[in-house]
């Protein structure tokens, strides 16, 4: 009787605190809805596919975040944020990028996922912002965030969607030739190839001149650093984004999965312009170069470039809102991976008919264009059509079946929903 006296006066003593600590707290729920309708042609098949759009981090998103004053001008916060159908990065229910050709037929999973993508806390005053947690890196993103027109969902340098089909009967995916040494198993993104959420620590150092740079230390051994400024170069609106990363444990990334690699440097470029007050004229350029350390026995490319660029125009042509219409290129040199991760496109494929191939270059070319109707700040709607076509360089069947394959072609028509 004593101990559970005890144990409900313990109990009623904590309960008693909660509605406190929450009352002194400013508490906010926010995030956005994505889902999308695609339709792929990869010549031998086609398909019409409804999915959460862009991914994990781009993704739909339910993010709960707080702060609270303290003493000496200081500010401590914390977010958590969560993925619905975030079930797994090879997932099609969280992930087109990396749908294969079994599409799901309505399975029970379809949904009803909810993974963590993030959980932090942090504390801020005149020295800047310290944060500790699952977060966003320094350099995550850098290849999104300094769009001018900030379309996030439409036509960014990571070719999102359904890269894993089969072309034809090759044996390849657009996404064998998109692979990330970075993100080991898994990375077949082409582009932001650290856009992924880490456990680690993060400073933003206090904006200075409308520049913001941020140093991160991420498990195991990633060391990060980014810059971006935003403001106005005569008269037109202007962003730009520098991040570089060094990864000294690959194969230990957040994705399951092994690389070739023993390190990896990770540099990333974007610069965009934007003449919004006239002519509503736009367009921004990325870049990206990896460079990586091959573990022992691994031979390979060591050496991928990725470059993007996209053009348009913004501006209000009815009473709806804002509407873009834009043309983009891309190019992703030198990526191809086989099944076990490793990003290089000088190595030899162990599959099937191609067996004993060996991939001295790559490219992925990739053109189309897009439109986004703007209904305020709270709802888009998009439309997307991109062509991608694999150029392989090298010896054996594999090569040939890669330059023989058909070209992927997808339309896209997507939503978000801003709360």
């Amino acid at each position: 009787m004593k101990k559970s006296f005890i144990k409900k006066t313990g109990l009623t003593a904590m309960a008693a605190l909660l509605p406190l600590t929450a009352s002194a707290a400013d508490v906010s729920i926010s995030g956005w809805i994505n889902e999308e309708l695609t339709y792929f042609d990869a010549g031998t098949r086609s398909d019409i596919v409804q999915s959460s759009g862009n991914g994990v981090t781009l993704g739909s998103r339910l993010t709960f975040s707080a702060s609270q004053e303290l003493p000496a001008g200081l500010t401590a916060g914390m977010e958590v944020i969560l993925e619905p159908a975030g079930v797994s990065l090879t997932s099609l229910n969280s992930a087109p990028l990396t749908a294969g050709n079994n599409f799901d037929q309505g399975s029970p999973l379809v949904g009803e996922g909810v993974t963590t993508l993030g959980h932090n806390v942090s504390i801020a005053g005149n020295f800047g912002k310290l944060t500790f947690g699952l977060q966003t890196t320094p350099t995550d993103n850098i290849g999104v965030l300094a769009d001018p027109t900030v379309g996030l969902w439409d036509a960014i340098a990571i070719p999102y969607h359904l890269i894993g089909v089969g072309l034809g009967n090759s044996g390849f995916s657009v996404g064998s030739f998109l692979n990330c040494n970075n993100l080991g198993a898994g990375g077949a993104i082409g582009a932001d190839c650290n856009g992924i959420y880490r456990t680690g620590i993060r400073y933003d150092l206090p904006a200075f001149n409308n520049v913001r740079i941020a140093l991160g230390h991420s498990n195991d051994d990633i060391y990060d650093v980014s810059a971006e400024w935003n403001g106005d170069l005569g008269g037109l609106n202007a962003a730009l984004g520098l991040g570089y990363m060094v990864n000294n444990g690959p194969q230990n990334t957040l994705i399951t999965g092994s690389t070739g690699a023993e390190s990896v440097d990770l540099f990333q470029l974007q610069a965009g312009l934007h003449d919004a007050s006239n002519t509503g004229l736009y367009g921004w350029v990325y870049y990206q170069n990896e460079d990586s350390d091959l573990n022992q026995g691994v031979t390979g490319q060591t050496d991928s470039d990725t470059y993007m660029f996209k053009g348009g125009i913004k501006r209000a042509f009815n009473s709806l809102g804002d509407t873009s219409i834009s043309g983009f290129y891309g190019s992703y040199n030198d990526m191809f991976g086989n099944t076990g991760g490793v990003g290089a496109a000088s190595t030899t494929n162990a599959g099937g008919a191609n067996a004993g191939t060996v991939f001295t270059g790559s490219e992925v070319e990739r053109i189309g264009f897009s439109v986004v109707q703007y209904f305020g700040s709270a709802f888009q709607i998009y439309g997307m059509y991109e062509n991608l076509e694999v150029e392989a360089e090298g010896t054996g069947a594999g090569v040939a079946a890669a330059n023989a394959a058909p070209d992927l072609d997808v339309f896209t028509l997507g939503t978000v929903f801003f709360f």
